[in-house]
Parts: structure tokens; C-alpha cells; sequence
């Protein structure tokens, strides 16, 4: 292997002095994890101001053989971002950690066409700011929606709280350059609705997690502000009802209804534990988190029809409490409950977590047969079920820390296998990363995952970017 030196000077002259972190205790620190769980090692930290400067790094890297690790906000749950812990000691003299975050740009908002052109290390929530500035939605919203990075949600092919009506990340990416692992750009950056011209390139890089190409600048999407939007926090009476519950709100909303999230009891105790802060309805087994949007009416009349809506079914008895949103103060704090949940968690330590989605027909079977296997195999643990309700997808996660990080594999083993059996995703917005590699062959048929390789082979023969992620070469 070339000179340490060499290697720098070579990387320095690619980002200069600015983009290129060598101390150590600082690519330690990028070599973490999100989760603080897996700390890796790399020989340097990249951060280029440009595509011509991505360019100009993986040439660099081709050159000498190094593997890139593409990271975007850092937060990722599927080791999607950080070299891989216990690497050998030649492995991290050849990995560089690629981060996007110079790249910050708003290049343009279109209002005509309905679409944001910007660079890859924009942060996710300042890209919606733009948006709203403007006048215009962009409707993909996450948890970690301060601190991911466009580059990253798209790479991830990341969902969020509105899949339910706006769809995946992928829905909403209209154009991407892309810096491949030649350091040669494709430059797929048209931002055309309808492109029926060949292979769609664009939609490969859409949830490859880096392991095709590096995302630089992408066009996105926007839709119309809604004039109004009305959140609801209820209590269902059992969780079978949330699928009554559901269907009841659907007919009356249609596309309206534009969230629709379920959250256990056990998030919501680490949520008052952590932070002190409660849901505006008392505490439950099951609790609802919902939206309607309403692109006709104002807040008052919004929330009048909701409530016509929802008051049969409290008389009835199929919902025992419920608030509905009367001000944005009031759908922020409602929201800002459900989005604290996961970092809450990891104060409290932790828990084994998935990301899985089944028919929403198979949720309520599936939480509570899965629930009754985990207590039952694993005395003193316990669910902390939250997620997307409406497009099917859960964060089932089991703790605590300490009861379950000892059965971590075994866990994973149980709930995935539950997944399979209903048809099932282990892997529904979060991606594969480097913690499902294995995992991902049982759920892939051999022509699923040679058609894959094949894929990953035929854009990085070499398999420098993001290795071990997704598929094993």
C-alpha cells in the first residue's frame, strides 16, 4: 500500500485543508454510530464542498484502492453509515468516511413546477423550510428530520409519518446526480414527472444506501400547502379497534387523511420517564396519533368535521378519549410527543430494535402473537410498539436494554420469523445496512440477491463503496 502521506496529500488536494480530518479523536467520532453501539475505524474523514470535489475523491480512492463509506446526518439504525467494528487494522487504512454536510445548498425552488433542486447535505427539516417558504409542502417528515440529510433519506429510501399519503422518499425524488465509484457523475438531474426514455437510473440509487454511488444534488418533488391541517390524539377502546377506527377515517377524509400513527403504552411510559412530557389524553395500552389535511377548509372547520367524525364512535364505545388540535401550538406539541419517543428510548439505554411491515390487515394478529412469543421466550421483556399504523409499518422494538441486549440475535430471530410468516418486510424504512446482510437471505430468493449482486458489481466492481452493506460480494 502506497505511503500514509501520499494517500493524504493526494486526499488534500482533492477537498483541501478544510475538507480533510485526520485527528483522530475526530474520526472516531464519525466512525460511530448513530446509536452509540458500533464504533468503527477509518483512515480519514472527507467532507467535500462540491460534486466536482466527490469527483475528485473517489478518483482518488480508485487510485489507491480505498473503499468509501458515503455518510450523510449519521442516523442510521442498520449500521448503514460507519465502517464495520473489529475491521482489521489494513481494512481501516483503506476506508475513508465520505460526509456530505459541506454541501448545503438550496439551488433553486421551482413553484411552477412544483419541485426544490439542492445538494445532498441539506439537512432535511431546512429543506421543508424552504419549501413552506415558498408555499409549497415537501411532505417527507422523520424523526430525525433536524439532523438527516436529504443525501441520506434518499439513499435510504427513508418513509416517515405521511408514507400513508404522500409515499416513500422515492415518490418524491424527481431527478439526482450521482458521483459513481470511477468518479465519473451521471447527471440525471431533468426533474421530469414523465421520462419514458430507457432504464430509469435515477430509481437504482433510490435505497442503495451508497453502495452504487454517491447522491450530490437531487430534485424533489413539492405538493400544495394544505390550508389546513388537524392533528387528534385518541385512545381506542381495544387495539382491534384501530382497524375500525382507521377505515372509519378513511371513508370520511379520503387522501385527507394524511397520518395515522399507533403508539403502545411502554414508548409513551419512557417518553414521561426521560422527559417528563405526556400525550393530551390519559395514558393507555394503545394510543392514536393522527392527521387530516384539508386543502378546502380552515383549522375551526377542520376541526369541527373530525370531531362529527370521531363522536359516534365515542358513543358507541369503540374510542374512550380523544383531543383534537384547536391551534399549531397544539399540533406541535402533539407531534413533538410522538417524534421524542426514540431519542427518549436511547436515553433510557436502549432497546433491540425493528423495522418491519406487514399487510395492515395482519397488524393487530401480529402485535399481539408476536407480543405473547417475545414474553413468553424471553421472561421480563416487553414490546415498545410505535410506528406507521397506516402503511402498515411498525418500529417493534423490545426492551429493556438489559433484559433484551443479551437475546439480541434470538430476539431478531422471533420477530422476523413472525414477519415472513404474514408475508412481511424485516427491513420497511430503515434499510439493510450492515445488520440485516445476513438476514436478507432468507427473505430473498438466490435469483433476487444474484440479480442484486449483479447490480452492486456492475456500477462498483471493485466493491469500494459502502461494502458490506446490503448484499455480500
Amino acid at each position: 500500500m502506497p505511503a500514509y502521506q501520499e494517500i493524504i496529500d493526494a486526499l488534500r488536494s482533492a477537498v483541501s485543508d478544510t475538507g480533510l480530518i485526520t485527528d483522530p479523536a475526530d474520526i472516531s467520532a464519525a466512525a460511530l454510530d448513530g446509536r452509540g453501539r458500533r464504533q468503527g475505524e477509518a483512515l480519514a474523514v472527507v467532507r467535500p464542498a462540491s460534486t466536482e470535489e466527490v469527483s475528485l475523491v473517489m478518483k482518488t480512492a480508485a487510485a489507491y484502492g480505498l473503499s468509501v463509506i458515503p455518510q450523510g446526518g449519521n442516523t442510521s439504525n442498520v449500521g448503514g453509515a460507519t465502517p464495520e467494528p473489529g475491521a482489521s487494522a489494513e481494512t481501516a487504512r483503506r476506508t475513508l468516511i465520505l460526509q456530505l454536510g459541506h454541501m448545503k445548498r438550496i439551488l433553486n425552488v421551482d413553484t411552477v413546477n412544483n419541485t426544490i433542486t439542492l445538494e445532498a447535505g441539506v439537512v432535511l427539516q431546512d429543506a421543508q423550510k424552504a419549501a413552506s417558504d415558498a408555499g409549497r409542502l415537501l411532505p417527507l417528515s422523520l424523526a430525525a428530520e433536524g439532523s438527516c440529510q436529504t443525501g441520506g433519506v434518499i439513499a435510504a429510501n427513508a418513509g416517515g409519518v405521511h408514507v400513508l399519503r404522500y409515499g416513500m422518499a422515492r415518490r418524491q425524488v424527481l431527478g439526482l446526480k450521482v458521483v459513481l465509484a470511477s468518479g465519473e457523475v451521471l447527471d440525471l438531474m431533468k426533474g421530469l414527472r414523465k421520462d419514458n426514455s430507457g432504464y430509469s437510473l435515477r430509481d437504482v440509487f433510490i435505497g442503495s444506501e451508497g453502495t452504487l454511488g454517491v447522491i450530490t444534488e437531487a430534485v424533489l418533488a413539492l405538493e400544495p400547502m394544505p390550508r389546513s391541517i388537524v392533528s387528534a390524539w385518541i385512545t381506542p377502546h381495544r387495539l382491534e379497534d384501530v382497524e375500525t377506527l382507521f377505515e372509519t377515517l378513511e371513508a370520511a377524509f379520503g387522501p385527507g387523511l394524511t397520518a395515522f400513527e399507533l403508539i403502545g403504552r411502554t414508548p409513551l411510559e419512557s417518553l414521561s420517564s426521560v422527559t417528563g412530557m405526556t400525550p393530551p389524553v390519559s395514558l393507555s395500552d394503545w394510543q392514536v396519533l393522527l392527521d387530516v389535511s384539508d386543502w378546502r377548509r380552515d383549522s375551526d372547520e377542520s376541526s369541527e368535521e373530525l370531531e362529527g367524525v370521531l363522536a359516534p364512535l365515542l358513543e358507541n364505545g369503540l374510542i374512550l378519549d380523544g383531543a383534537v388540535s384547536r391551534s399549531e401550538s397544539d399540533r406541535e406539541a402533539f407531534w413533538r410527543c410522538r417524534e421524542t419517543i426514540p431519542s427518549a428510548v436511547k436515553r433510557e439505554g436502549g432497546n433491540v430494535k425493528h423495522d418491519i411491515s406487514v399487510p395492515r390487515s395482519s397488524l393487530v394478529r401480529f402485535i399481539r402473537e408476536t407480543s405473547a412469543a417475545l414474553e413468553e421466550t424471553f421472561p421480563g421483556v416487553k414490546p415498545s410498539v410505535f410506528g406507521h399504523y397506516g402503511d402498515g409499518n411498525l418500529h417493534f422494538n423490545v426492551g429493556p436494554a438489559g433484559v433484551a441486549f443479551p437475546h439480541e440475535e434470538a430476539v431478531h430471530r422471533l420477530v422476523h420469523d413472525r414477519v415472513l410468516a404474514e408475508g412481511g418486510s424485516i427491513a420497511a424504512e430503515h434499510g439493510v445496512g450492515s445488520l440485516k446482510t445476513q438476514e436478507l437471505k432468507r427473505t430473498k430468493t438466490p435469483e433476487e440477491l444474484a440479480a442484486m449482486r449483479a447490480l452492486k458489481l456492475a456500477f462498483d466492481p471493485d466493491n469500494r463503496l459502502n461494502p458490506g452493506r446490503i448484499v455480500e460480494i
